[in-house]
């Protein structure tokens, strides 16, 4: 493999540089849809310390080029470079293969948002999610946290022997947690939060980024990182959890509740307490069956959290492949970014069995109301009844009835609302617990 280095430490202004070269063949004007830079305040260091992290996380680390795994398929607005940077393991100098997307346009004089995108377990760094992202004019990272090379060939279909190879850099295994007691810094999760808060950094040292709108998003295990990393880096301008989450300890069933039980060290990183405390938007995109993480710990941690949305879709699947595919996570950072149309806004949350919930819906959006609701105790997959609700002046009324109980077996334990537009966004209340 041919690697060529392509900075020494102290030389990170002329590597953005170069990293943005192939994405100047032509300067394109702004994006008419993109707000103004918005300054905010951001914290070079962690803002939570149940988990001690050092402060050279939050600087740009050592990038090296890897040519001969860029992507140059067609369809691509844009380039997507192969590239590792430096994340140690272990005290071992190590380094995390990454695919970084760059539009046609970015430079100095053009910044472009940003993504952070971190895979779930038997996945890697994706350059087809990088494709996705880049399209729709965002800068992006995908970074590798298991110590992989994605093959030439490989898809987001594809199982782990089609899919990647082994690194020649060290760096741990996701073991499910099975390694939580050793010491912290040598466990995979360390790692993984490391190399993803490096990658935040990696994206805020690009000249062509603009670094108040660098967001992050994750699928599975990666939701679980992206809500850790979260709590303890205020830099994002948006969090998109997909699957999982927090709270994963305290649910009442599911297999990475499984996990936490068996491997009570572990816990540590399920706290959301550092979640709790950010202002950065968060929107959670799940299942209402998911079999990994039952919907009960997702609405835990957006109640506890200060800017969250909640989205439980239902009829769906545990993918890499299906949570490329939703429209939901670009929806939610473009209306942060961009200053987009968004999708519909819960007001106020339902507390009771009966009453009514209010939304706001962006002008030309067609949208659909619907309740959900069960009987089951979510020790065990839930199953769902839905019934359509009537929308009228953005207020849906609704009510368990006796008919709802008689479907649920007997009693309603669990409901929430959703609303689904004609783009098929959905977004949903947290759930209500009534029994």
């Amino acid at each position: 493999m041919a690697i060529k280095t392509l900075l020494k430490k102290c030389a990170l202004v002329s590597l953005a540089l170069c990293l943005a070269a192939p994405a100047l063949c032509g300067c394109g004007k702004e994006g008419e849809n993109e707000k103004p830079e918005e300054k905010r305040e951001m914290t070079n260091h962690a803002v939570y310390d149940r988990v001690s992290l050092p402060d050279s996380l939050w600087q740009a680390p050592k990038i090296i080029e890897d040519t001969e795994n860029d992507r140059t398929e067609t369809g691509i607005g844009g380039t997507i470079k192969a590239i590792y940077y430096r994340s140690d393991y272990n005290g071992q100098e190590s380094y995390a293969f990454a695919y970084l997307g760059i539009p046609a346009g970015a430079s100095a004089s053009n910044k472009k948002p940003a993504v952070l995108l971190v895979h779930g377990g038997g996945g890697t760094a994706y350059w087809q999610w990088v494709k996705e992202w880049v399209n729709r004019g965002y800068v992006a990272l995908a970074m590798d946290l298991e110590g992989h090379v994605p093959k030439k060939e490989g898809t987001s279909d594809n199982m782990p022997a089609d899919l990647y190879t082994k690194s020649q850099y060290p760096a741990p295994h996701n073991q499910n947690y099975g390694d939580a007691d050793l010491p912290i810094e040598q466990t995979w999760m360390y790692y993984a939060v490391s190399t993803a808060i490096l990658g935040n950094s990696l994206l805020h040292g690009l000249d062509y980024v603009d670094i108040y709108k660098v967001g992050v998003c994750g699928v599975s295990w990666g939701g679980v990182i992206t809500s850790i990393i979260s709590g303890y880096d205020d830099r994002f301008a948006f969090s998109v959890p997909i699957y999982c989450s927090l709270n994963l300890a305290e649910a009442k069933g599911g297999n990475l509740n499984g996990y936490y039980r068996a491997h009570p060290a572990a816990r540590v990183w399920d706290d959301d307490e550092g979640l709790s405390r950010v202002e950065t938007p968060l929107f959670f995109l799940a299942m209402n069956d998911d079999v990994n993480a039952f919907p009960d710990s997702i609405s835990m941690t957006a109640a506890r959290c200060k800017n969250a949305t909640v989205s439980l879709v239902r009829n769906w699947l545990h993918s890499h492949t299906h949570a490329f595919a939703r429209p939901e996570p670009y929806a939610f950072a473009d209306s942060i970014v961009k200053g987009g149309d968004g999708m519909v806004k819960v007001v106020a949350q339902p507390e009771k069995s009966s009453g009514s919930v209010k939304i706001t819906v962006p002008e030309g959006l067609s949208v659909k109301a619907y309740i959900a609701f069960t009987g089951g105790d979510m020790k065990k997959i839930p199953s769902w009844g839905h019934i359509r609700l009537t929308l009228k002046e953005g207020e849906a009324a609704y009510e368990i009835t006796d008919e709802m109980k008689k479907e649920a077996g007997g009693e309603v334990t669990w409901f929430y609302i959703w609303f689904t537009d004609n783009f098929d966004r959905v977004t949903s209340t947290r759930m209500v617990q009534l029994i």
